[in-house]
């Protein structure tokens, strides 16, 4: 694939360094709920972080330890951007995630849970437990959550670990 190691370093180099950017923008659309947008990015980081580390493979077969400093800073860089690019589709899935568990409860409490920073899947637990256990109707455990939230309930409930 790569003839020399000169032409290996610098995929390197360059396949890094993209798998690095696209993977921060990929985490930044993550942070901001732009799920569709964050996968895109994450994905086109793990293109950029593979032919990374396919240049970093052929480096190290055509130089092995003998490296210049020029030729490490390349190689290293190729490992990064393929640890950014696994950053990056955790956070992107972490945001399907968090929208997932926003639409599993009422819109109501997941924008309570969203402005308090109460986790969702703590409500999800209160809800089966009075409309299984209590056996209430769903709007009547869905007042009672929001009053609990009101009250300064749901606060007190987050300190308890």
């Amino acid at each position: 694939m790569y003839e020399n190691r000169r032409e290996a370093a610098a995929a390197c180099d360059y396949e890094g360094t993209a798998a690095s950017h696209y993977s921060k923008i990929a985490i930044e659309y993550a942070r901001e709920g732009e799920c569709r947008k964050a996968w895109k990015l994450a994905d086109t980081a793990r293109i950029a972080a593979t032919c990374a580390m396919q240049a970093h493979d052929a480096l190290w077969e055509l130089a092995g330890e003998d490296m210049t400093e020029e030729e490490f800073n390349a190689f290293e860089k190729a490992e990064i951007g393929f640890m950014d690019a696994g950053k990056a589709e955790k956070a992107a899935a972490a945001a399907v995630e968090k929208l997932n568990a926003k639409r599993r409860v009422h819109p109501d409490l997941a924008e309570l849970c969203e402005s308090t920073g109460t986790s969702v899947e703590g409500i999800e637990t209160l809800m089966k437990y009075y409309t299984e256990t209590c056996g209430w109707q769903e709007e009547r455990a869905i007042e009672h959550i929001k009053r609990l939230f009101a009250d300064g309930t749901i606060e007190a409930l987050k300190m308890i670990k």
